[in-house]
């Protein structure tokens, strides 16, 4: 009903009817006094107002189109975009009102392109982003970010960015507009892992040049961290490792230069320790190139498809002949199934693995004891466990153990132990050459379990047991 009193049609009619009562008024005589002028009169009202109300109807139609046309663009509605082929003012500006729809129309199809390149570039970003308005307060987060932070979307929102990364007992969001500081931190990401991250800052400015909030870009540096003090570590220890022998060597070679030569018993047992400890750096000095091709790739198996069961069988058979040499407290149990399992592995590798494990069970079972080999298969592997009842290894070690030059206590083994900390960092390459794993488990008292797994094709068992049978 207001939008009928509203009208145009309403107020034209109204001031219609306002013109003609003046002008009736003002010849009121003239027409009370001649009934013909009186009923012309009429005629001529009607026929007046009949096209006055037509041509407003066309004006308020135009109207209620353009209001109508406004009313789809704010609900992002573009379609039926005709324009009109009428030339009055009205017209006029509802065709302009359908350019302009049609600009609005491409233009916002192309934020939106914009936007969804912005969101595909944000969710497949490395590193982590984080935005804010003008007052600190997070209003985007990227998918890397959450994960690094352990935070959820709705949980990151709103709230202010110097409490999501811990630093506000160090900074307000005032310094980080002003210093944009390059910091470093440490925190625990989704999976529970300990990461350490590198956060930059920067603004970012509206086009009046006021500061609209603040970009901060969360960089992951938890494994070039890592290599960094591999690397420092791997220096320090080779330099360790090597410049202990030689000043053995040396300290040695000047006793009998001093004239131990003369003793020929003492001279022939430093001349022994001498070769022991130029034998040990050789040694390391090989193991150090071949973890060094391990790390280049060129270092390449040399595969062939064996019956693993025979394999094993023929390692321990020789190390019980060692045993009945060198360790005759210790025993070896074998848990081996009688039917074949084919394997394609490089055997010079894989004997290289299982010696060192089996050797480290002789060294760090100082009162024997029995080392129980098993194998089995399951979930298409092979898997092979050592266990032997030494002094175990402590929980908190157990994930360094495969770490160059790693030895678990040097002041209690490897004094008297020795050996170069690499053996078991060149096993876990080979087992990864091999596509398969080594993992240990230990108590910390009770002895170390190592667990080998291959990749285990029941196709190849399948095809070399037909062959073995043909062969019959």
């Amino acid at each position: 009903m207001n939008k009928f009193f509203n009208s145009i049609v309403l107020k034209g009619v109204v001031i219609h009817l306002l013109l003609f009562g003046i002008f009736e008024i003002m010849n009121s005589t003239y027409y009370l006094s001649d009934t013909k002028a009186l009923l012309l009169f009429f005629i001529f009202y009607i026929v007046t107002l009949s096209l006055l109300i037509w041509y407003l109807s066309n004006l308020a139609q135009t109207a209620n189109k353009i209001s109508n046309q406004v009313d789809n663009f704010l609900n992002n509605n573009y379609e039926n975009l005709q324009k009109s082929t009428e030339n009055d003012e009205l017209s006029t500006a509802y065709n302009k009102l359908i350019t302009l729809g049609h600009e609005i129309e491409d233009r916002q199809e192309h934020l939106e392109n914009q936007r969804s390149q912005l969101e595909s570039i944000l969710t497949y970003l490395v590193d982590g982003v984080i935005t804010t308005d003008r007052h600190g307060h997070i209003n985007l987060a990227n998918h890397a970010a959450l994960n690094l932070l352990d935070q959820s979307n709705e949980g990151i929102l709103g709230k202010e960015l110097i409490e999501i990364l811990k630093i506000s007992d160090k900074y307000s969001f005032h310094d980080l507009l002003q210093k944009e500081p390059e910091l470093t931190l440490n925190t625990v990401n989704c999976e529970g892992a300990n990461v350490i991250l590198r956060v930059n800052f920067m603004l970012f400015r509206s086009e009046s040049g006021f500061i609209s909030g603040i970009i901060a870009v969360l960089h992951d540096t938890t494994e070039q961290e890592k290599t960094e003090r591999d690397r420092r570590l791997f220096v320090s220890n080779v330099s360790h490792e090597l410049r202990t022998p030689l000043t053995s060597v040396k300290a040695y070679l000047e006793a009998l230069n001093d004239g131990a030569l003369a003793d020929p018993d003492l001279a022939a047992s430093f001349v022994d320790v001498s070769l022991n400890e130029t034998d040990r750096m050789i040694r390391m000095i090989g193991e150090l190139l071949e973890l060094s091709r391990m790390d280049q790739d060129k270092v390449k198996l040399h595969t062939e498809i064996i019956n693993y069961v025979d394999f094993i069988n023929y390692i321990l058979d020789r190390f019980d002949k060692i045993i009945e040499k060198n360790y005759s407290n210790f025993k070896i149990k074998r848990q081996i199934p009688r039917q074949e399992i084919w394997l394609e592995i490089d055997t010079d590798k894989l004997s290289q693995v299982i010696d060192n494990i089996i050797n480290n069970a002789f060294k760090y079972s100082p009162n024997g004891g029995t080392i129980t080999v098993t194998v089995w298969c399951n979930n298409n592997k092979a898997f092979t466990s050592i266990a032997d009842q030494g002094i175990g290894i402590p929980k908190p070690a157990l994930s360094k153990v495969f770490d160059r030059f790693y030895r678990v206590d040097n002041s209690s083994r490897n004094s008297q132990i020795g050996g170069t900390g690499l053996g078991l960092s060149i096993a876990h390459d080979i087992m990864k050459l091999h596509k398969g794993d080594i993992q240990v488990t230990s108590d910390g008292k009770n002895g170390s379990t190592f667990t080998l797994s291959f990749p285990y094709s029941d196709e190849i068992n399948r095809e070399n047991n037909d062959w073995e049978d043909f062969a019959e």
